[in-house]
């Protein structure tokens, strides 16, 4: 925010958040000078096709995720291995409003509309995620690249595309240059309380990944292995829209525990099979 001009980092879920972010650009006196959009889930980008409808501010995202931004019937179809997918994948937390994006996101310290920014590529929780960083705050919007242990513990398994790079994604926090992570689902944490939570996240997926490779000790499929993932965690998943987001994960680790040299898949009786290596 520069006073009279504002710069958006995502836009919440719905119609709903838009509103109440428009209203808080009305009580601070400033005008909505464009949106960024972090990565294409709907908690992210629901509201942004309001906000530039009222507002005709312009929608910044990055490859791939814009994609599904102007397309969000993406994601579900993706959820459900390509396929139309079932009415349960249709809800608002999963399939957004579309919104046209303007211009692609591209990494680096950069001015966007008049603001001085870096937006540095974050992978891992969506396939092109970025954060967005204000140097000279000294504050970085880090999305969804960590979550608060508070809601690692709720949810038991978050949801990731890539576990490698997720990994990678928390391991390089520590190294940027700013003092305050605020993030999409809790506090924001300066840099005495930041290496503990990324610890705690790094914890959970060598939690969760080490269950998967402990399911294959047996030949199993990828159902077989989320159940007993899941009651390893004690979870008791109640919403097919949580088994499908919880089964991208288990597939994220599988593809994680192959490239290490720590799974195999073979096709049996017509199942795809995995297994320890």
């Amino acid at each position: 925010m520069d006073g009279a001009r504002a710069l958006l980092v995502d836009t919440g879920l719905d119609r709903d958040a838009a509103r109440r972010i428009l209203k808080q650009l009305t009580a601070l006196h400033v005008q909505l000078a464009a949106i960024v959009v972090t990565h294409a889930h709907a908690d992210h980008f629901g509201g942004a096709g309001e906000l530039k409808r009222r507002t005709g501010a312009p929608v910044l995202a990055p490859a791939f995720e814009a994609a599904v931004i102007e397309n969000p019937a993406l994601e579900p179809v993706y959820l459900f291995a390509g396929a139309q997918p079932p009415a349960e994948l249709e809800d608002k937390f999963i399939l957004a409003q579309p919104c046209a994006v303007d211009s692609l996101l591209q990494p680096g310290r950069q001015e966007l509309h008049g603001f001085a920014v870096e937006i540095i590529p974050a992978p891992g929780h969506a396939h092109n995620q970025v954060m967005v960083g204000a140097p000279q705050e000294g504050v970085c919007f880090a999305a969804d690249a960590f979550f608060p242990p508070s809601v690692l513990d709720k949810y038991g398994v978050p949801f990731y595309v890539e576990i490698d790079q997720t990994l990678a994604t928390l391991a390089s926090l520590p190294a940027l240059p700013y003092g305050l992570y605020a993030q999409g689902h809790g506090d924001a944490y300066d840099r005495s309380g930041l290496e503990q939570v990324l610890d705690y996240n790094i914890a959970r997926i060598g939690t969760i990944r080490e269950l998967v490779h402990a399911a294959l000790a047996t030949p199993r499929d990828d159902s077989q292995v989320l159940q007993q993932v899941a009651g390893g965690l004690g979870l008791h998943i109640q919403r097919p829209a949580i088994y499908y987001l919880t089964r991208t994960t288990i597939h994220a680790c599988l593809n994680s525990l192959r490239r290490a040299g720590r799974a195999e898949l073979s096709l049996v009786d017509n199942r795809l099979l995995w297994q320890q290596a």
